[in-house]
């Protein structure tokens, strides 16, 4: 299944209107969001064709990560008047649309994937790292 958001979720979901670029800008970073979803929660796409729940929830989290672009095209985090100074929101600043970790969990949940209460993901390790020693007091 293709991308199930559309520019017009993106304005109904904003709280300013959207130009006309902004809502063609938007149409494509919809695009470059579902791709980063499918890439990151694998079964998003399956389970959009059987559960029309889980659909809104992912057109939701879709529109979270393009607004977050559109809503901030400066990437400023704070501003002062005085001495004028502004700082840059380093997720946004570079201009990257991204899944945050509370998004990840929220499209990941009752997946079916496991019985577990939770999952614990796995790290690569790196090729230095020492075994550990254990120590038994007497």
């Amino acid at each position: 299944m293709g991308n199930p958001a559309m520019s017009s979720d993106l304005v109904a979901r904003s709280l300013r209107t959207l130009s006309d670029q902004e809502q063609t800008v938007g149409q494509t970073l919809l695009d470059d969001a579902w791709a980063i979803v499918t890439a990151e929660v694998p079964n998003a796409s399956t389970r959009l064709n059987t559960d029309p729940q889980y659909s809104s929830l992912v057109i939701r989290v879709l529109c979270a990560m393009v607004l977050r672009v559109l809503n901030n095209p400066d990437g400023k985090l704070s501003e002062a008047v005085d001495d004028y100074q502004y700082r840059l929101d380093a997720s946004v600043s570079t201009g990257a649309l991204y899944l945050s970790d509370d998004e990840r969990d929220l499209l990941g949940l009752g997946d079916g994937t496991s019985d577990n209460a939770f999952t614990i993901r796995q790290v690569a390790v790196p090729y230095r790292a020492m075994p550990v020693q254990w120590e038994f007091l007497p």
